[in-house]
């Protein structure tokens, strides 16, 4: 079994938390890409920059026993030389918005619960829209990282639910080089990232569709029941 990966917590100075409108967001300094391949070798095998990415999305292998992060599927928003993070898509608080951040309330749809984004910061709050919106980053297609305050309330107060809006707190970081690691050693299967996942209607079944899919992949290449985390699976929709 897999042990506990270590988690980062990202420091004010290096990332830039920040506070906007009443929530603790993450600061644009996040949003600056990698350039070059950050590499975790073993015999015959490296992960590159092209397998982990910001838009790309981590499904947690059988062998992944961290109670934080088992069962789960992430997307990560950003992933740099010194640092990644991101979001878990399928841990749904059971308290509505209104409740578990009371700041949002006049604006929360009355049917809306946040997600579990991680065991980071949990006082940080991040949205995920599936519509594009002023100052919001694209993580993947059809997926904007809203890391702002005022314009999380312009958006609830629209009308949007979460078929387009998806609300977190908390999230996930690696230090420099970490996720490459993890990765190598079969803790995640890496999967391009996909909208439909992001915003889907049941994400507490997420996790086992997702990693049937992809072991059937990877299954048919020849890689057998269990492939390596650091067969990235281009081909997965």
């Amino acid at each position: 079994m897999l042990g506990r990966p270590r988690v980062l917590r990202l420091r004010t100075s290096r990332f830039g938390l920040l506070a906007a409108g009443g929530c603790l967001v993450l600061a644009a300094a996040l949003a600056v890409p990698i350039e070059q391949a950050v590499t975790a070798r073993q015999p015959g095998r490296e992960v590159t920059v092209r397998q982990l990415a910001a838009g790309k999305m981590l499904v947690a292998s059988r062998r992944l026993a961290d109670p934080n992060f088992t069962e789960t599927v992430l997307l990560l928003i950003e992933y740099r030389t010194d640092g990644a993070a991101g979001l878990v898509l399928t841990r749904q608080s059971e308290l509505p918005l209104a409740r578990a951040l009371p700041d949002l309330a006049p604006v929360a749809p009355l049917a809306m619960r946040p997600f579990v984004g991680g065991p980071v910061a949990h006082e940080t709050v991040l949205a995920l829209s599936r519509t594009a919106c002023p100052g919001c980053r694209m993580v993947t297609r059809g997926v904007h990282l809203v890391n702002d305050g005022d314009m999380l309330r312009q958006r609830l107060a629209s009308g949007d639910d979460d078929r387009t809006l998806r609300v977190y707190t908390g999230y996930a970081g690696w230090s420099a080089g970490q996720l490459a690691a993890e990765v190598r050693e079969d803790a995640w299967r890496v999967v391009p990232g996909d909208a439909a996942a992001v915003f889907d209607g049941e994400p507490e079944t997420l996790w086992r569709r997702m990693l049937a899919r992809a072991e059937s992949v990877l299954a048919d290449r020849g890689t057998g029941g269990e492939p390596s985390g650091a067969d990235v699976v281009d081909g997965l929709r």
